[in-house]
C-alpha cells in the first residue's frame, strides 16, 4: 500500500502530479482544501482543474469535437505506431493560429468530485468545465463562482518556446525536461516522482491546455514514445462514452489515459484511476485510504478555440 507524502516547489506553477493528474487542482485562493503530503490534493469541492488532468488532455486542433460512429477505427500494435498515426493526423488539422497575448479557451465535460468530498471523482455525474490558457503558457483562467480567477500554470511553456529550433521529438522534450529540472521539487520526506512520469504529465498537461501548431504537436505524440514507462490502452471510454484509444502511463500508483479518436486520432478526452491502494497523509485533515480503482478524473472534449482574452468565448 502506498502513502502520500509531501513535496514542495519553490515555483508558483500548479502542481506536477497534473491531477489530471490530468490537471492540478485548485487557484489557491479559491480553494481552501487541505493539503496532502507528495503535492497531490483531493479533488477539490469548487471544481477547479487544469484541462490535464485535469487536468492533464491532448489537443490535436480546436473546433467542437462531436459523438459519432467510427466503423473504420484503425488498431494499432503498438505505442510507437499509435505515435506516428497520431504525429501524422496533427499535420492534416491546421487548427487556428494564434497571436502573442491571446488565450485558448476550452470547453470539456467531466466527472465531478465525489458529492462526500473523497478523493476521486464520481462518474455517475456530469458537470461543464470551462477554462482559458495563455499562449505562452505561463497562466491559467476559470471562473470561481462568478468570478475569472488567474493563476500561473504548469509546466509554464508555450507554443513559442517548443516551436524554436530543433522541432524534434528529442527537442520538444528536452526543452520541457530542462523546464522541469529548472523547477527544484524538493521532498520533505520521500521521493519524488521519477523524471519519466514528471515528462509525460507536463506533456499531458501541454497538449491539453495550450494551441500548438502541428509540426509541434507531431513531434510531441512521436516524443511520447520514447518515454520510457509509456504505453497504449485501447477501448477507453471518455465522459461522453466515446471510446478510442490513449497514450498511457502507469506510476506507483495511479495510471493516467491521454484518449484519441481511433479514426483520425483527433482528442477525445482523458481519464485516470489509482491501480492500487494508497493511504493518504494529509498536514491538517485525517488520513483515509484510496482504494485502487477509484476514478481520478474523466473528461470529454466538447470545444476548444482561440480568444482575446480569459472569460471570452
Amino acid at each position: 500500500m502506498s502513502t502520500i507524502k509531501d513535496f514542495r516547489r519553490d515555483t508558483p506553477s500548479m502542481t506536477a502530479r497534473a491531477e489530471d493528474a490530468a490537471r492540478a487542482r485548485l487557484l489557491a485562493a479559491a480553494a481552501r482544501e487541505p493539503e496532502p503530503r507528495n503535492g497531490l490534493r483531493r479533488a477539490p469541492r469548487l471544481g477547479w482543474r487544469l484541462a490535464v488532468a485535469g487536468a492533464l488532455a491532448v489537443a490535436v486542433g480546436t473546433g467542437v469535437v462531436v459523438a459519432r460512429d467510427q466503423p473504420h477505427a484503425v488498431s494499432v500494435a503498438s505505442v510507437q505506431e499509435l505515435g506516428e498515426r497520431a504525429a501524422q493526423a496533427a499535420y492534416d488539422d491546421r487548427g487556428q493560429v494564434p497571436n502573442p497575448g491571446q488565450w485558448l479557451y476550452i470547453r470539456e465535460r467531466q466527472a465531478p468530485q465525489s458529492e462526500d468530498g473523497s478523493y476521486g471523482v464520481d462518474v455517475s455525474r456530469r458537470t461543464v468545465w470551462e477554462q482559458w490558457t495563455s499562449v505562452d503558457g505561463k497562466q491559467v483562467a476559470a471562473l470561481i463562482n462568478g468570478k475569472l480567477l488567474v493563476q500561473g500554470n504548469h509546466p509554464g511553456l508555450g507554443a513559442a518556446d517548443l516551436a524554436q529550433r530543433p522541432i524534434t521529438p528529442e527537442g520538444v522534450l528536452a526543452k520541457i525536461r530542462q523546464k522541469l529540472e529548472d523547477m527544484h521539487m524538493v521532498s520533505a520526506t520521500g521521493p519524488l516522482p521519477s523524471m519519466d512520469q514528471r515528462l509525460f504529465q507536463a506533456v499531458y498537461q501541454l497538449m491539453g491546455t495550450q494551441a500548438l501548431p502541428p509540426e509541434v504537436r507531431a513531434a510531441l505524440f512521436r516524443g511520447l514514445t520514447t518515454i520510457p514507462g509509456v504505453s497504449f490502452t485501447e477501448n477507453v471510454a471518455d465522459a461522453d462514452g466515446r471510446r478510442g484509444v490513449a497514450f498511457s502511463y502507469t506510476g506507483e500508483w495511479d495510471r493516467y489515459d491521454l484518449i484519441l479518436d481511433p479514426v483520425d486520432f483527433r482528442f477525445l478526452g482523458t481519464y485516470g484511476v489509482t491501480v492500487q491502494d494508497l493511504t493518504t497523509d494529509y498536514t491538517d485533515a485525517p488520513n483515509h485510504v484510496v482504494k485502487a480503482g477509484t476514478p481520478l478524473t474523466l473528461t470529454s472534449r466538447l470545444e476548444s478555440k482561440v480568444v482575446d482574452g480569459p472569460g471570452q468565448k
